[in-house]
């Protein structure tokens, strides 16, 4: 991974480098996304049937996302990123209530913020119309889920520390505005959340397993906006 991730950087400074010796001046980009994600976690071995089904279907959703960078000189910026993942479903499965087997409704509508400072690289063409860059990031990956089982409703919320890596491509559509795509991977286990469900407030911790894994990938296209 590590050797992957430097032989990038260095295709992103090499493919450009002859375009940045002209004179440069230091800009802020900001950006807005949005698509389609998908969750890589596994879903948990004990987990069968129509259960299974519904939680698989859980991992896939959509995201939206903003980006402010300062590029500082030719290739590198630091900013600030935000990525939201969403999904939602609802269906009846079998599952346990107050210790009895049933089949019932079951809703979920889950979140996944994450919210980091971002190391940047980036390289352009002489003309400056295209861009591509490579961006790190390390910061808040929050879990946020607004369910609902049988007749009560369930929330669940839990934090930990995220790391995201993606690569870009932006292409000029006037002096200052930009068209653009972003792969973005971002990895985070939960390992404890609190579960609120009306009537009481629990910290469970999760082991194994059942440690809920908030890595997905996601892509987005959008806009960006030179300052």
């Amino acid at each position: 991974m590590k050797k992957l991730s430097l032989m990038a950087i260095m295709s992103v400074i090499a493919m450009g480098s002859y375009a940045q010796k002209r004179n440069y001046v230091p800009y802020f980009r900001f950006a807005i996304n949005g698509g389609y994600s998908y969750r890589l976690g596994k879903v948990a071995s004990d987990i069968n049937g129509e259960a299974r089904s519904y939680m698989q279907r859980l991992k896939s959703g959509f995201n939206v996302g903003a980006d402010a960078t300062y590029y500082f000189n030719y290739s590198f910026g630091t900013g600030i990123k935000y990525v939201r993942f969403q999904s939602s479903r609802s269906a009846v499965i079998p599952v346990v209530v107050e210790g009895s087997n049933m089949r019932t409704n079951v809703m979920d509508n889950i979140s996944i913020n994450f919210i980091a400072p971002t190391f940047s690289v980036q390289s352009f063409n002489a003309s400056r119309t295209q861009y591509v860059y490579i961006n790190f990031s390390v910061g808040y990956l929050g879990f946020h889920d607004n369910g609902w089982v049988y007749r009560n409703k369930v929330i669940l919320n839990g934090a930990t520390v995220g790391m995201g890596i993606g690569m870009g491509y932006d292409v000029r559509l006037t002096r200052k505005l930009f068209a653009g795509g972003q792969l973005d991977l971002i990895v985070g286990d939960l390992k404890s959340y609190t579960r609120e469900d009306g009537n009481s407030r629990v910290r469970v911790n999760l082991e194994g397993e059942h440690k809920e894994n908030l890595s997905h990938l996601s892509l987005a296209f959008g806009l960006r906006l030179d300052i």
